[in-house]
């Protein structure tokens, strides 16, 4: 029985692996590609020795993969990313790609390796799972609005049915107040999930958002008072600017939930800060309330989703609409926005923004490409 560790044993492990393997030199040049590479590519290995890695990238991914080909190179970091690769056939394939540095004795970087794994089935798998999980929520979005609009409307013809009746001035005004408030109330819903859908584009005018932030916690600072609630301010200054309605509208909702949170009082904590990459910011929103359930946490983002009581005319004071208006405003500027929450420590949102785009995006020059 040959050595386990002899050069021939690792030689028929590199071929014979049903992964597929791709090494380059510190040009990022291939020198080594395994069968099981070119049954994934359809390309032997005389054809691809030489070539650079990325040609085995397709276009749209060519930014994210030449730079974390050269972290690997240049920092020693492995790095994962997916792609889709149309097989020979033309049949479309998914493939995981981990890149990892080879190194020698004296631990100086020679190039890198890119492991491939075909993941077509699980991303399958996901993006039916996703689509059935969005059907779901529509269905029960579609019902919620139904629900309130069907609220909303029963209210208004039952305050018509009676006007109607009457001559007496007095009741026809009051019939007409309570029906421009009901009409009011239904085109703010109509907005709300507007806001939702696609953001709010009808103030686009920029700030600088640390100013926007700032000014904003000086004025709720004194409404505040007489709730127990502190506020805890830690804002960097920022070279950024943002859309200033839009902001305040995520700080609105945020710190009004956070609020809400901590009926006897406790900490609200604001944080103002640039991501270490230097092309993102981050704003967090913090409460010392009792947290929020597992099994609510995956739908907070959902529209009319609440866990907050309703009104005794059953119409709900709160929708459930404010973070899935923000939800739907940080997606319109670019951005992601998570939240965490434990019984213990309260709940965090955060929202993460572009920086370098925000000025170009709103003047109709090109954004740049994202992070």
């Amino acid at each position: 029985m040959s050595n386990p560790l002899s050069e021939d044993f690792f030689r028929h492990l590199c071929l014979h692996t049903g992964v597929a393997m791709v090494a380059t030199d510190a040009q990022l040049r291939i020198r080594f590609w395994n069968p099981a590479a070119a049954r994934i590519f359809g390309r032997p290995a005389e054809a691809m020795l030489g070539e650079p890695i990325t040609s085995i990238v397709p276009p749209e991914r060519l930014r994210v993969a030449h730079r974390l080909f050269e972290r690997v190179l240049h920092q020693g970091q492995m790095s994962e990313f997916e792609f889709r690769h149309d097989g020979p056939a033309g049949t479309p394939r998914y493939l995981a790609v981990s890149i990892a540095p080879v190194v020698d004795e004296s631990d100086e970087c020679m190039g890198v390796c890119a492991y491939l794994r075909n993941v077509t089935r699980r991303i399958e798998s996901e993006r039916a799972t996703a689509e059935a999980q969005k059907m779901s929520a529509l269905g029960s979005m579609a019902g919620a609005v139904a629900h309130h609009f069907n609220n909303l409307l029963a209210g208004l013809i039952t305050t018509a049915d009676f006007s109607q009746n009457s001559d007496d001035p007095k009741i026809l005004r009051r019939a007409l107040q309570a029906i421009t408030s009901t009409l009011t109330r239904a085109s703010k819903l109509t907005l709300a999930l507007l806001a939702f859908a696609e953001g709010e584009h009808h103030d686009d005018r920029t700030e600088d958002v640390t100013a926007i932030v700032q000014r904003f916690v000086a004025d709720l600072e004194p409404s505040l008072r007489e709730t127990g609630i502190t506020i805890e301010a830690d804002l960097q200054p920022i070279d950024c600017r943002l859309p200033a309605k839009q902001v305040v509208t995520i700080l609105d909702s945020l710190t009004s939930n956070a609020c809400d949170a901590m009926p006897a009082g406790g900490i609200l904590q604001v944080e103002l800060a640039l991501i270490p990459d230097g092309r993102n910011m981050v704003l967090r929103i913090g409460d010392t309330g009792p947290g929020i359930s597992e099994n609510d946490l995956g739908r907070v983002f959902e529209p009319f989703f609440t866990t907050k009581a309703a009104e005794p005319t059953g119409l709900a004071d709160h929708p459930g609409l404010g973070l899935a208006i923000v939800h739907g405003i940080v997606r319109s500027l670019g951005g992601t926005v998570t939240l965490c929450s434990s019984r213990t420590d309260g709940t965090i949102c955060s929202v993460q923004l572009p920086c370098l785009a925000a000025s170009s995006r709103f003047s109709g020059s090109p954004a740049a490409d994202p992070p």
